[in-house]
């Protein structure tokens, strides 16, 4: 398990270097009055990466709105609400499809079917922006028209280490509605999965030990059918991060994406790069997180076999 998670950890390393040198060239192409200074292409790469990566320097802002403040602050700013975003998104819509999906296969009531199969099309379908707008409006303890919960107000995010209370509030709904999609997705996969491991031999040896129908779904059906449910999380990371920039406008929660949105109208180059390289490592922790829980799951992964 270790040497399977240090070459991860590598291709972590790689990948995002990688990132940063693509972003780089594309602006050495096509915005070279902005950052060529006539000492050659790769002369500046590698000190942009030297800095960057060494040096943990990425410039300062061009906007006068952020304080021309450097890049590498702004980011520590931002990155840890998306990054807890992301990871809630995550968890919660893997932990709601295994469960729903789990539930298709045991339950016998047609109405009970015809709820989960209606509520992984609404989860496919419903755009994240609307979802989360609606539950502003139904639920908001200010304006809310049914019920009242104790959701964040806008820009009322809160850091964990400051306040864990407040910061749970904040965003325990947008992660729940970040990872809707993905709960849909796991779901019908799950489902499908599940159906086939009940018929794998090891499962018809744990029903002739006399276990019951719980203790063989939770102990042995559940975990085996579990694996391929976890490549497809990892397969739909880059949709759940698409989706968690709409999450953050619609909460107005104070990420790296807020950032790029501005930095793209005023042609602010240090930050695009930035959010750039920090939406690179989100990407890739995410994907690696997920492939250690398969590994877990399924050692052939871990052996490279």
């Amino acid at each position: 398990m270790l040497s399977y998670l240090l070459r991860r950890l590598l291709s972590v390393v790689v990948v995002v270097v990688a990132v940063a040198a693509v972003v780089f060239s594309v602006f050495y192409a096509f915005r070279p009055e902005d950052v060529a200074d006539g000492t050659g292409y790769f002369h500046q790469l590698f000190r942009y990466l030297d800095r960057a990566f060494l040096h943990l320097d990425l410039g300062r802002s061009f906007d006068f709105r952020t304080g021309n403040r450097p890049v590498m602050t702004l980011l520590r700013e931002g990155f840890p609400a998306d990054f807890w975003l992301v990871l809630g998104g995550m968890v919660s819509g893997t932990a709601i499809g295994v469960a729903a999906g789990s539930a298709a296969v045991r339950r016998r009531s047609r109405l009970a079917r015809a709820g989960l199969n209606a509520f992984a099309a609404f989860g496919m379908a419903a755009p994240v922006y609307w979802v989360g707008a609606m539950a502003v409006v139904l639920f908001h303890p200010e304006v809310g028209r049914i019920a009242r919960l104790p959701i964040s107000e806008p820009n009322t995010y809160v850091p964990l280490a400051k306040d864990p209370a407040a910061w749970f509030g904040s965003l325990w709904l947008p992660c729940l509605i970040l990872g809707l999609p993905l709960a849909a997705i796991v779901m019908r996969m799950m489902r499908a999965s599940l159906l086939e491991t009940l018929d794998e031999d090891f499962v018809r040896t744990a029903y002739g030990k006399g276990l019951t129908q719980r203790a063989v779904m939770r102990h042995h059906a559940v975990p085996a059918a579990s694996a391929p449910v976890i490549s497809l999380v990892g397969v739909t990371i880059g949709t759940v991060i698409t989706n968690a920039v709409l999450i953050e406008q619609t909460f107005s929660i104070p990420g790296i994406f807020s950032l790029m949105t501005r930095a793209l109208g005023q042609a602010d180059l240090p930050i695009i790069q930035g959010v750039a390289i920090a939406g690179a490592l989100l990407v890739v922790t995410a994907n690696l997180l997920a492939d250690i829980v398969h590994a877990w799951l399924d050692p052939r992964v871990r052996s490279g076999v």
